[in-house]
């Protein structure tokens, strides 16, 4: 990594910026996520309302898009512990322009799309901007429906079994609902990605343990928190990949090495979960008697759905 008094470029120009024009709106902690995010839709307006390319590397992760900081050339900010919650606030380093090489155009274009983004995005928390992110820069269909259902999810009482916000859905029960909204994720899962493809299988067996879960009425909580490991693995095995822009090689190998720590502890997890949930099933004679095939048959029919495509 340069050394602190290297030169920075154009991407840490826009997130120095960036910082320096939140701490003069407000003096409030700055998280992580939301710079990271912030820098991104800072990234795009600057591309789709000045046609202009700073080099940011960025990519699609759990709950929206971040910018990769490991990829910033030097240090441009500090980062102590917030105070108050969990994490870091960031904070800009007193630094002056000349510190960092930026084009003519640059020097112009960039204060203007960071006072926008700081106008439009300053005073919002981490849940809105993401919420933006979601509707506004979503991949696919397949991530917008995760997403659902998860907001979905975060709207009640997890220690409770609240009813879902069915929005005027004919009355279903909750778990109509919640498979309803799997049916629509499972018919958006893309097709069209290697990735995508070769995590078809154990999206399958998720989906299938999932709504196992629905049917022995499984605490929302537990629900949630399931979804997020699938959400989690994806991230790192697909979404990253799939959807980044600016990355390095020696980093996309890092990820790679990631992704198959994450899949492996993720599978295993997976197969507990499955166990758990068949063993805690009503039993009576004929369920002993087919129980344990049950997950050999689920197995069968989902490669026999694989086989058709």
């Amino acid at each position: 990594m340069p050394q602190e008094d290297s030169q920075f470029g154009e991407p840490e120009f826009l997130g120095w910026l960036l910082l320096k024009r939140l701490k003069e709106q407000s003096d409030d902690q700055i998280s992580r996520s939301k710079f990271l995010k912030l820098c991104c839709i800072t990234d795009r307006h600057l591309a789709e309302s000045h046609e202009y390319e700073v080099g940011l590397p960025r990519y699609w992760y759990m709950y929206g898009e971040l910018a990769n900081e490991h990829e910033f050339s030097g240090r441009f900010y500090n980062a102590p512990l917030a105070i108050g919650w969990d994490g870091q606030q960031y904070i800009p380093k007193e630094l002056p322009v000349d510190a960092f090489e930026v084009s003519e155009a640059g020097l112009e274009v960039i204060p203007d799309a960071v006072d926008w983004t700081v106008r439009e995005f300053g005073r919002k928390n981490v849940e809105e901007i993401k919420q933006h992110q979601y509707e506004e820069y979503a991949e696919n269909e397949f991530i917008r429906q995760y997403s659902e259902l998860r907001w979905l999810l975060s709207t009640i009482d997890l220690g409770r079994q609240e009813r879902l916000q069915n929005y005027g859905s004919g009355g279903e029960s909750n778990e109509e609902f919640l498979k309803r909204q799997l049916d629509e994720m499972m018919a958006a899962y893309p097709g069209d990605e290697e990735r995508y493809e070769e995590m078809k299988t154990l999206y399958f067996r998720w989906d299938d343990t999932i709504r196992l879960m629905v049917d022995q009425s499984t605490e929302y909580s537990r629900i949630a928190e399931f979804l997020d490991d699938f959400i989690l693995v994806l991230s790192k095995e697909v979404l990253r990949f799939v959807y980044n822009q600016n990355i390095s090689e020696e980093r996309l190998i890092d990820w790679e090495e990631d992704a198959a720590e994450e899949r492996e502890e993720f599978t295993t997890n997976l197969k507990d979960v499955r166990s758990e949930l068949l063993q805690d099933r009503p039993r009576s004679t004929e369920l002993d008697r087919v129980s344990d095939a049950y997950s050999q048959t689920v197995d069968e029919q989902i490669e026999r759905l694989l086989g058709r495509e």
